[in-house]
């Protein structure tokens, strides 16, 4: 229906024009990419920018990870701290603690720190087990601790097919407040496993599926029996990239190996506790002050840096650990600023008089009036016809133009801004 009406324009006279000509402006399509467009530099360069800024970040994401890497498991870093924590009153945690020390360092009886050193996994741990039936000591430890291992026994499970027997009322509770608390890095040990593979993988398989529910999707399970197992632990645990509650890191913190109390002779009723331990999450300084829990806050006396008494790699010359001079000999000692030092000041005292305003003095008065007087007046352009009191109530920033484009500028009256009689 509309074919008759379809608008039909005047072809292009090419009587004379040859083929080769009417066709010189278009480009074969194998050189249509030799054709260079402002718009592809661009997105090279952009393309370009966005993979150097993401290179960047992962060489700087990298750099992060070695650091911290190098920070938590270095041989300046201090010893990691593991709490064995029993999920019910069967766990045997002793045996547990002698096969893991004695997997660390079997001449743990010569060293006088609790924290062990061993040079076969390169790692400085201390090991901590937590009692049972002491809520307030178990959490103490949670929140020191940079590794929580909760040990299950699975011999209950062999007797009786009940799942619950894994976790009893007191275990609930610590691990509701260790969730309140926050948890560090967590893993479950599986204890008393049986020796046939069949029922070792069954009673496994049935521990873990019981147990995931109450512990982080990134807690993991590890049968804790023999010695190879143990071995295969600690290997995973040494390269674990360990991660701790926030709040731990807001402020420097020592969990104390050695605790001493010093009597004071000139003040009869006053000690100096003596702490020793390693620093933890932040520098310390000597000037502020310090918390012990359950006593206050403090100030320090001095500082001094010892010797380690626990290297990680000992010199082949000196065996420093049967050595008892590692153990006091102090290679630095600091000693706090009075002019700089924090004060005990637990409330601020408040001063009555801070708020109140003061009559001025008459030498105030003086001086205010006179430079009043010394002020000069400032002159004002009015429009013609204002008044004394009309120009009062005229705002000397208005932006609006009262001259009348007619009259002449020498129409306007001028008058000096001065008080007013009324």
């Amino acid at each position: 229906m509309a074919g008759s009406r379809v608008q039909v324009n005047k072809q292009h006279k090419t009587r004379f024009a040859s083929k080769s000509s009417r066709n010189a402006h278009k480009v074969p399509l194998q050189d249509k990419h030799k054709i260079a467009k402002s718009h592809a530099n661009v997105g090279k360069g952009a393309r370009a920018a966005r993979l150097q800024r993401s290179k960047m970040l992962r060489d700087q994401k990298r750099a992060e990870l070695l650091k911290e890497k190098r920070f938590s498991s270095g041989s300046g870093s201090p010893p990691r701290i593991v709490v064995l924590f029993g999920l019910s009153s069967s766990v045997d945690l002793n045996s547990l603690e002698e096969d893991l020390l004695g997997l660390l360092s079997p001449q743990r009886n010569a060293i006088g720190s609790p924290a062990v050193a061993s040079s076969e996994y390169k790692l400085r741990a201390t090991i901590l087990k937590a009692p049972y039936g002491d809520l307030s000591a178990c959490m103490e430890m949670a929140k020191v601790a940079d590794l929580i291992a909760f040990v299950a026994s699975a011999s209950f499970l062999s007797e009786d097919d009940s799942s619950n027997l894994y976790i009893d009322s007191f275990g609930s509770q610590c691990l509701s407040v260790f969730r309140a608390v926050g948890l560090p890095s967590t893993v479950v040990l599986i204890r008393d496993l049986p020796t046939a593979l069949k029922r070792k993988h069954d009673l496994r398989k049935a521990c873990t599926s019981s147990l995931v529910s109450e512990f982080p999707e990134d807690c993991k399970f590890y049968p804790a029996d023999t010695k190879d197992e143990l071995h295969k632990f600690m290997w995973l645990f040494k390269e674990q990239r360990l991660t701790v509650p926030h709040w731990r890191n807001q402020r420097p913190y020592i969990v104390a190996q050695k605790v001493d109390l010093v009597e004071d002779n000139c003040t009869p009723g006053n000690c100096t506790l003596l702490l020793t331990g390693y620093l933890r999450a932040r520098s310390l300084s000597i000037n502020q002050l310090v918390h012990v829990s359950g006593a206050g806050d403090f100030q320090l006396s001095k500082i001094e840096l010892l010797k380690d008494p626990c290297p990680l790699s000992v010199k082949k010359g000196g065996d420093s650990m049967h050595s008892d001079d590692n153990h006091t000999q102090v290679i630095r000692c600091l000693m706090p600023d009075p002019m700089e030092q924090e004060p005990l000041l637990v409330e601020n005292i408040p001063d009555p008089l801070a708020g109140e305003q003061t009559w001025p003095t008459e030498a105030e008065m003086a001086e205010a009036d006179r430079n009043h007087k010394d002020k000069k007046p400032k002159k004002r352009i009015l429009p013609p016809g204002t008044s004394e009191y009309q120009a009062a109530w005229i705002v000397d920033n208005s932006d609006i133009d009262y001259t009348d484009s007619d009259d002449n500028e020498d129409d306007a009256m001028v008058l000096e801004e001065r008080g007013s009689d009324f």
